[in-house]
């Protein structure tokens, strides 16, 4: 009895060592794939109503590396994909960020700015939906997400919707940036 018992332990203990320490990695899904910006090269903003700025889009996929500490596997080697846009205002830039992993259940939008070697972090989880709509130019964008920070000194607010990344924001020097339609139905 004893003998099967240990037999059992081992069994179920290999069973475990192996389902927690799979080697396939989660892959993106296409309803991660939206959050990003890979269809495009650049965007186009209007900036406080009458100047059009171009704004280069740069969208990256990678996997991440398994971590070892004291010979144990740690971390993942789950895919990732992210999509930066980059904004001149007064003498600063203000980058956005949007970093997705595949296993993970949350969407990570950062945003630096250039003098201040500063960021502020927002998150969403991934199957996040929203009543709030937002109009620019007559379109009208569906499932937004508004975020502020009162204690940035440098963005006042800005709003972000899937598909299409950060479509208006404001800085504390009142500077507006709101995208302007896109080639494709909105």
């Amino acid at each position: 009895m004893k003998m099967e018992l240990k037999t059992l332990i081992i069994i179920l203990f290999t069973m475990l060592l192996f389902s927690c320490c799979s080697d396939a990695p989660c892959e993106l899904t296409d309803d991660d794939m939206e959050w990003l910006l890979e269809e495009y090269d650049s965007l186009y903003y209007l900036k406080n109503g009458t100047d059009t700025v171009v704004i280069p889009v740069e969208t990256t996929f990678g996997q991440d590396e398994y971590d070892w500490e004291y010979g144990i596997r740690t971390g993942d080697n789950d895919y990732y994909g992210y999509s930066k846009i980059k904004f001149r205002v007064s003498n600063d830039s203000i980058s956005f960020r949007t970093w997705i992993n595949a296993c993970d259940e949350k969407l990570h939008i950062l945003i630096m700015n250039n003098i201040q070697k500063r960021s502020s972090d927002f998150y969403l989880l991934k199957d996040s939906t929203s009543n709030y709509n937002y109009s620019i130019l007559n379109i009208k964008y569906t499932n937004c997400f508004n975020f502020s920070n009162p204690n940035d000194t440098i963005l006042q607010e800005f709003i972000f919707a899937k598909k299409y990344g950060v479509i208006m924001f404001q800085t504390y020097q009142n500077e507006l940036f709101e995208l302007l339609p896109l080639n494709q139905e909105q």
